[in-house]
């Protein structure tokens, strides 16, 4: 009795033992069946990523082609425009300023003119340089030269009433209406160089504020008349044009490089009827009233109108009808 209880123990226990051991291989089997499953997906994340990788690769390989192409175009545009410039003598100014804005390429060739690039019009030096009076410089005007070429057939055509010779270029230095120091150009008679230069040095010393000073011609439109507006429409400072008066008749002093005419915006030409003001430029209508204190309205006894008028200029504003206010003449 006592064997056969023992081995009912034993089997019992034996019992048990396979029922640890196939439960055993079952967990092994389940785990290595998971294994293989994971490395199956692993295999399969790894595919699809190495699919976008090289999708990706295509297409970044496509832009960089048509980024070759159009950098090839871009150059080759470029190259042109640089050969076009070259043959031009370096000259052309078109499309150079945006109103009245920008700087002037320099002028090629052998005349004399702009010594430095920094005496390029429109060029914004922030401060006032320590030697400001070399910025200040009266050139003559040769048939062949820079600004010659820049003004002939527009500006300045032949005449019997003003000749090349009797015309001045200068360069001077002015305060923007940011407060910054601008280089800037004008064409005046031979006869009143000297002046201007003091007028545009005083009014520079004063911390006097001009809003550009350019040559008309660079806002040419095909005759005087139009491109004084132009000029005057961006608010440009400038002095010779050979025109006749506004409204014809005669040759105005403009036409002999006698006449300044000063940010035009803010002092306009003013005709009067019934006393009512005519105008032409709309973006003068909020200086017709001359007592609205703005520091670049030119009145009677400002710094403006006092270095004008201590240099021998008379003012426009001094007009019965029409009434000239931008314009200084001598």
């Amino acid at each position: 009795m006592k064997k056969s209880r023992k081995r009912r123990g034993l089997l019992a226990f034996l019992s048990i033992l396979c029922v640890m051991l196939m439960a055993l291989c079952i967990f092994l089997a389940v785990m290595c069946f998971d294994l293989r499953m994971n490395d199956s997906r692993k295999d399969v994340v790894i595919k699809d990523l190495r699919q976008t990788h090289a999708k990706q690769q295509d297409e970044i390989s496509a832009l960089q082609e048509k980024v070759d192409a159009l950098q090839k175009v871009i150059d080759d545009q470029n190259a042109a425009a640089a050969e076009a410039e070259a043959k031009a003598g370096g000259e052309d100014v078109a499309g150079a300023l945006h109103e009245g804005e920008g700087t002037i390429p320099k002028p090629q060739g052998e005349d004399s003119l702009l010594q430095s690039e920094l005496q390029a019009a429109g060029l914004v030096l922030g401060e006032a340089p320590e030697n400001a009076d070399a910025y200040f410089t009266i050139n003559e005007i040769v048939p062949g030269d820079g600004i010659f070429e820049r003004i002939n057939g527009k500006s300045y055509r032949e005449n019997p009433n003003v000749a090349l010779s009797d015309l001045r270029y200068l360069t001077v230095l002015h305060y923007n209406f940011d407060g910054l120091v601008q280089t800037g150009e004008i064409i005046v008679n031979a006869a009143i160089a000297e002046d201007t230069v003091g007028v545009f040095k005083d009014l520079f010393a004063n911390h006097y504020q001009i809003y550009s000073m350019y040559l008309v011609d660079n806002y040419w439109t095909g005759d005087g008349d139009s491109s004084d507006t132009a000029s005057i429409e961006v608010n440009n400072t400038s002095a010779f044009n050979y025109r006749e008066i506004t409204g014809g008749g005669k040759l105005s002093n403009h036409a002999y490089g006698r006449a300044i005419d000063i940010n035009p915006q803010q002092n306009p030409y003013v005709t009067f009827s019934d006393g009512m003001p005519i105008y032409s430029h709309e973006n003068a209508a909020p200086y017709i009233d001359r007592t609205s204190g703005d520091p670049h309205v030119i009145v009677e006894g400002d710094i403006c109108y006092n270095i004008f008028t201590a240099h021998g200029f008379s003012w426009g504003g001094h007009w019965d009808n029409p009434v000239d206010y931008q314009h200084f003449e001598k």
